[in-house]
């Protein structure tokens, strides 16, 4: 079914409630997210949430719709006839039977998860766009949502969910899986910190810490280790092998050692930096002898190992096709599979002390670092959405993989809450 098609099934318009900062944790803007939403035929945003008003108040602003906007503190009727409601008040926002579907741009992961939780809890559809709640917390959100009776979904737009539509066509099409991944629009160096982009982040006006999490790999990993575990493929090493390569190369570097290339295996997950930034890529084959041939009939390359690849993805321009995913045809964008294949731990960026609280994805403390999730669990690493914002307990050195005996746990959040319960699932 075709987006217009799937716009003129609609029977209704259908409301959306946002809950989200002025940018995601992984560089998308709410404020742009709001607007394509509304310039959409029957779909509306109805009600936005932020626990500071002032930062709600700015966001739409900035998506010049604050003039058609009406705050509510209380509870009680919502004037969603009134044009946005906005509110600081959570209860308010989740507990509206008048919103459709829930989208989830909080960039705080223990914000967005507590949010998420509580959406999923009342039956409410949720879309995620905090990358490393997911990461964190996938399975279990998943697992919640059927509980409940709803869907639960990662949304569509970022590197994740258009890498995995390109998988699904491959094995659709019986095609055996070599490599896919994304390009990363930077050289990678896993010790910046915001420091380094204060200029850049003037010009562009996007958060120094979003900048240096795009460049230490904080952000690659993430994405990376929420495709794994929703596509169930592994990744080859820890960190991945994250080559300097163009779009021409790929084929031949994402090849095993033993024909030239860097992987120990096939079917896994990677990433590249060079030209296939900002887009995605599948390597693949096929044991058909008359496929390799058609496919060099149809100049895609000598063979036998090809490449398919997307040259963009639109963040949140492309957010909405999973409002149509989960309305429409009752399914998510993107989930993660029943068990993780890998998980995000933190590499500390310099020596820290004890005593010393860890900031944020991005800053000056850690860079994300993804790794197998069996090896994981078994060295007792912190998960990303656990090592911010904790206290370290004991020091750490330069390079170390922070481990849960070294970090106060949170024990009383709801994002650590949900950790245990769903490590009880997944051992």
């Amino acid at each position: 079914m075709t987006i217009e098609n799937k716009k003129k099934s609609l029977k209704k318009t259908i409301n959306v409630g946002v809950a989200g900062s002025i940018e995601t944790d992984t560089g998308q803007k709410t404020q742009t997210l709001i607007e394509q939403i509304n310039s959409l035929k029957n779909l509306r945003v109805k009600m936005f949430y932020n626990k500071n008003c002032d930062a709600a108040r700015s966001i739409l602003q900035n998506a010049n719709l604050l003039k058609d906007s009406v705050y509510i503190s209380h509870s009680g009727k919502n004037h969603l006839d009134s044009g946005i409601v906005y509110t600081d008040n959570s209860e308010i926002f989740i507990d509206s039977d008048e919103i459709d579907i829930y989208i989830i741009t909080e960039i705080n992961a223990k914000d967005a998860s507590e949010i998420i939780y509580n959406c999923l809890n009342t039956g409410k559809l949720v879309v995620n766009l905090n990358a490393i709640s997911e990461a964190t917390l996938g399975v279990i959100f998943k697992e919640i949502a059927s509980c409940n009776d709803t869907i639960y979904s990662v949304g569509a737009g970022d590197e994740p969910a258009v890498t995995l539509d390109l998988i699904n066509y491959c094995r659709m099409l019986g095609l055996e899986i070599i490599c896919a991944g994304k390009g990363k629009n930077n050289p990678l160096n896993i010790y910046s910190n915001p420091d380094d982009f204060i200029k850049k982040s003037n010009e562009i006006d996007v958060s120094p810490y979003l900048l240096a999490s795009f460049v230490d790999g904080t952000k690659t990993m993430l994405e990376m280790a929420i495709l794994s575990n929703a596509a169930d493929i592994p990744i080859d090493i820890d960190g991945m092998h994250g080559p300097e390569a163009n779009i021409r190369d790929l084929v031949r570097i994402f090849d095993l050692k033993s024909k030239g290339g860097i992987l120990n295996k096939y079917n896994i997950i990677d990433y590249a930096i060079g030209d296939i930034a900002p887009g995605v890529f599948v390597i693949f084959t096929s044991r058909q002898a008359s496929i390799i041939k058609e496919l060099q009939y149809l100049k895609m390359g000598t063979g036998p190992n090809f490449i398919l690849f997307k040259p963009y993805h639109l963040g949140n321009i492309e957010s909405p096709f999973s409002i149509y995913d989960i309305v429409l045809n009752k399914k998510p964008t993107l989930t993660a599979n029943d068990k993780f294949r890998t998980m995000v731990a933190a590499r500390a960026k310099k020596n820290l002390s004890a005593g010393t609280t860890l900031d944020f994805s991005g800053g000056y403390s850690f860079s994300g670092y993804a790794i197998d999730f069996q090896k994981f669990v078994k060295n007792n690493y912190a998960p990303l959405g656990l090592i911010e914002g904790s206290i370290l307990k004991e020091n750490v050195v330069k390079d170390e993989i922070i481990t849960f005996s070294k970090i106060d746990k949170y024990k009383s959040t709801c994002l650590y809450n949900l950790w245990e319960k769903q490590i009880k699932i997944l051992k």
